[in-house]
């Protein structure tokens, strides 16, 4: 009889403890959710796409240290610069003028190697194999011109090409096998050159369709999308992921208009009709967060932990210099709807600080860890085709008459965080 009374104030006194411990637990999610703070963001993330030259037009040396000057002026220490270097203008003797800028500027320069551009077809185009069907002539080429610059920083980033599954970037089709055999050919070839090069994947086009062994619908240019893309390099070259040293991807958003928490997930098959999804349902492969896709792609081929350098980002405007300019859209926001898209975008909205607008459905990519580097695309290109995507307002002879509020939103960062 004693031991079921003890038995019976053992129950009773175990839920009084069962019902104060969940109540301290509650206290504490409550406390918790006042008192918690968003992840701080990391600034020195920040780096701008510069467009000296896009490959078709440029402007003239003498304007680059304004240009650079200027772009430095709303990046911290450090901060990142993307330029393309064409392929038929390897001349380090020009390029270092650029390199002293960065160094001047205290800036981080990218180099995305490139090819020619070819005005007939409107497309890039592809690299030269040589006589036994390789692309080392090229990898010799790009290895004596990056060796050949004095870089003020210890790392040296290189990108290999741009969105390869996209047509206009290969010559009108894209051929991952060949893709897959120039990045066997020329990181070898570049890191035996240079002990601090580092190098970054051509980004995928992730908005780019399956259309088959058709090209798109009245065009003559052709589309892998990034999964059936990436599938094929590995087949032909299975160590090929492992060339990279950081991942370069090009997360945008949906057409270059919509908001941040707006994304979709799955592959269009235009040959087929179908639309392909492979990954968990949680991820999206188009959208800001597009990248997450990709890591996720990788891990399947065996490469994982590789720092994002997002090289591309960012929004078109309504607020063109040239209202004509070969980027010209329909339903583009505004500079300022830009602006306030693109605070958002860097740095999220979980603890709702700017109301009216979800807490969730993207990362903020100031504090997600994964990234390394976020570089909006593009600052200072010749208003004729870039007027609706620069941040600067452009003359035609490269004058700077203006700057959008994009810039201000940057350079108030770097102001708060000092």
């Amino acid at each position: 009889m004693e031991l079921l009374e003890q038995y019976q104030r053992w129950r009773k006194n175990g839920w009084r403890m069962v019902i104060v411990g969940i109540a301290i637990i509650i206290v504490a999610i409550l406390v918790m959710s006042f008192t918690a703070q968003p992840p701080a963001p990391d600034f020195s993330k920040l780096g701008i796409h510069l467009l000296l030259d896009d490959g078709r037009g440029s402007w003239d040396v003498s304007l680059w240290d304004e240009h650079v000057a200027t772009a430095g002026e709303m990046l911290p220490d450090g901060g990142y610069v993307v330029q393309l270097v064409r392929s038929d203008d390897l001349d380090t003797d020009k390029w270092q003028t650029f390199m002293d800028l960065t160094r001047d500027n205290n800036l981080t320069p990218i180099l995305r190697l490139a090819t020619t551009f070819d005005d007939d077809t409107w497309t890039w185009t592809p690299p030269p194999v040589d006589s036994n069907g390789r692309y080392l002539d090229l990898a010799n080429a790009y290895a004596d011109f990056i060796s050949g610059l004095d870089w003020y920083t210890d790392t040296h980033y290189v990108t290999l090409l741009n969105e390869p599954n996209n047509g206009h970037e290969w010559g009108g089709r894209p051929d991952p096998v060949a893709y897959a055999q120039f990045v066997m050919d020329v990181a070898p070839i570049l890191k035996s050159a240079d002990e601090n090069v580092v190098i970054l994947n051509g980004a995928f086009d992730l908005y780019a369709p399956d259309t088959g062994d058709e090209p798109f619908p009245d065009s003559d240019i052709y589309y892998q999308s990034a999964e059936t893309f990436m599938n094929a390099m590995h087949d032909a070259q299975p160590n090929v992921f492992k060339q990279f040293d950081r991942w370069n991807s090009h997360s945008y958003p949906l057409q270059f208009t919509e908001p941040p928490w707006r994304r979709e997930r799955g592959f269009n098959n235009i040959a087929t009709g179908e639309t392909i999804e492979t990954a968990p349902h949680y991820l999206y492969n188009q959208g800001v967060n597009g990248y997450e896709w990709e890591l996720w792609k990788l891990d399947q081929f065996g490469v994982d932990d590789l720092p994002v350098m997002i090289t591309e980002t960012g929004w078109r405007h309504s607020n063109p210099a040239d209202s004509n300019s070969l980027d010209a859209g329909e339903n583009y926001p505004s500079v300022e709807q830009v602006t306030a898209y693109l605070d958002l975008l860097l740095l999220g909205n979980q603890f709702q600080r700017i109301p009216d607008v979800p807490i969730g459905g993207w990362t903020g990519l100031l504090i997600d860890e994964r990234v390394i580097a976020v570089i909006p695309f593009a600052f200072n290109g010749t208003p004729d085709e870039w007027s609706h995507t620069n941040w600067l307002e452009m003359s035609p002879d490269g004058e700077i008459l203006g700057q959008y509020p994009m810039v201000d939103l940057f350079t108030s960062y770097i102001e708060a965080a000092e």
